[in-house]
């Protein structure tokens, strides 16, 4: 395509009379005023809350990564507890974090794994239980 630029911005063509019709069997209705229709509402994003669904969705090594992690993460706690019992003065947000680490228990399907994290889960119970008989200081 060859560009010139001696020539100016014009109209395409020139405009067309009602009768002239751009296909056999249509025509359009010369009495009913020209308007533009309001916008349709859309509709909910179902294809987009899918997307969103399966990006959330996690597989079972996933699963397993992070429930082994909050595993270590209970036996540290548990051993900051300890160390704090032994110096006389526990730390004051172990508790919490404690709780925070048994509340997130979920099964993995690995029966090895959830069986170590059962027993690592019923030990952070005991020991809340007793931090709970102990006067909050």
């Amino acid at each position: 395509m060859k560009i010139e630029s001696g020539r100016g911005v014009g109209q395409a063509s020139g405009p067309r009379r009602a009768g002239q019709t751009a296909a056999p069997g249509f025509a359009p209705s010369a009495d009913a005023p020209q308007r533009a229709s309001a916008a349709a509402p859309t509709g909910p994003l179902t294809a987009l809350d899918a997307v969103l669904a399966l990006q959330g969705e996690e597989g079972p090594a996933q699963r397993r990564a992070r429930q082994a992690r909050r595993g270590r993460d209970a036996l540290d706690a548990l051993e900051t507890l300890e160390r704090g019992l032994l110096s006389g003065r526990a730390p004051a947000g172990v508790r919490a974090e404690m709780e925070a680490l048994r509340d997130a228990a979920e099964p993995t399907g690995e029966a090895q794994l959830d069986a170590v994290l059962l027993e690592i889960d019923i030990r952070l119970a005991v020991e809340l239980a007793k931090l709970e008989r102990l006067p909050r200081a």
